[in-house]
C-alpha cells in the first residue's frame, strides 16, 4: 500500500470515529447515551433575554405546531443540525414557540403571563413555520422567514438572516 492510500484510509477512519463520537454523545458518568438535542421551548422569555444579553447574541424563535410537516422539516433538517454542529453557539440563541392546544402560557419579556397565541400575534405570525429574529428586548432585527422555500436554498437564507441579526446586535452594543 502506498503512502497516499494509507493516509486516505487513516483520514477516513479518523473522520468516522469523530462522527461516531459526535452522534453517540456518550455520557461517561452513567454509561448511557444522551438523547438527540431538541429545540428549547419557550417558557420564560426573561431567561432567554438574560442569556441573549449576557452573551450579546440575537434570538431565533421558530413558531410551529405538531400538525405541521414543514415545521418538523425545519427543525430536523436545519435547526437541530445547527445545535449538533456547535457552529452557531456564538452566533444565535435558538428557541421554539410551540403553538399547541389549550392556550399554553409563557412569561413574556416584562414578566407578564400570556398565551403562546398572544405572543405569536405580537410578531404577526399567522402561518407555520415562521422564524423570527429578535434582540434581548424582543425587538425584531430582520425580516421574518415564513415557511420553507426551496429546501436546497433555505439554509443560505437562514444563514443570511442569522448573520444580519448577529451584526445588528453587535452594532448596537458598540
Amino acid at each position: 500500500m502506498n503512502k497516499k492510500t494509507s493516509l486516505l484510509i487513516f483520514f477516513i477512519l479518523l473522520t468516522s470515529f469523530y462522527s461516531y463520537l459526535l452522534l453517540a454523545n456518550h455520557d461517561a458518568d452513567t454509561g448511557s447515551h444522551a438523547t438527540r438535542p431538541e429545540l428549547i421551548k419557550i417558557k420564560d422569555l426573561r431567561e432567554t433575554a438574560r442569556l441573549a444579553q449576557s452573551r450579546q447574541l440575537p434570538i431565533l424563535i421558530m413558531f410551529g405546531t405538531d400538525e405541521c410537516p414543514f415545521c418538523e422539516l425545519l427543525k430536523e433538517d436545519f435547526l437541530i443540525p445547527m445545535i449538533i454542529s456547535g457552529d452557531y453557539t456564538d452566533k444565535i440563541i435558538l428557541r421554539e414557540a410551540h403553538i399547541g392546544y389549550g392556550g399554553a402560557q409563557i412569561i413574556d419579556f416584562s414578566g407578564k403571563k400570556i398565551t403562546i397565541g398572544e405572543f405569536s400575534a405580537r410578531y404577526g405570525v399567522t402561518l407555520y413555520p415562521t422564524t423570527i429574529f429578535i434582540d434581548s428586548k424582543g425587538q425584531v432585527l430582520t425580516e421574518k422567514i415564513i415557511g420553507i422555500t426551496t429546501p436546497s436554498l433555505f439554509g443560505g437564507t437562514l444563514d443570511d438572516r442569522i448573520d444580519e441579526a448577529f451584526m445588528f446586535v453587535r452594532k448596537t452594543i458598540k
